[in-house]
């Protein structure tokens, strides 16, 4: 009888048994602020700074169609990604200081 060959899904990134230890020095505020935005969405450090690394890797889980077009974007504009992401920000910004905060948000009782 011929082995079963394993199909296994792609590998999730927040789970994959690889891990290197790497060192990076940081100011004792951003540590600080890290633990306590880790802490108050109940994770340890370690996995919240690498989820936060890999949403900027993987541009935060989005489709494959919308990371493209984003990709393009960025290319077109000659940004780096972290760039490129500073200008979603103020972009958005701006629709805020027009449209006011919450905009977007579904409406309550009538109310946003």
């Amino acid at each position: 009888m011929a082995p079963r060959s394993k199909k296994s899904a792609a590998p999730d990134p927040f789970s994959t048994t690889e891990r290197i230890m790497q060192t990076f020095r940081m100011p004792r505020e951003l540590v600080e602020f890290l633990r306590e935005e880790a802490t108050s969405a109940g994770r340890d450090l370690t996995p919240h700074v690498n989820r936060y690394l890999e949403g900027i890797r993987t541009w935060f889980g989005l489709p494959e169609a919308a990371t493209r077009m984003l990709e393009e974007d960025r290319a077109a504009m000659k940004m780096g990604r972290y760039e490129y992401i500073l200008h979603l920000l103020f972009t958005r910004s701006l629709d805020l200081r027009q449209k006011g905060p919450g905009f977007e948000a579904p409406a309550r009782d009538g109310k946003r």
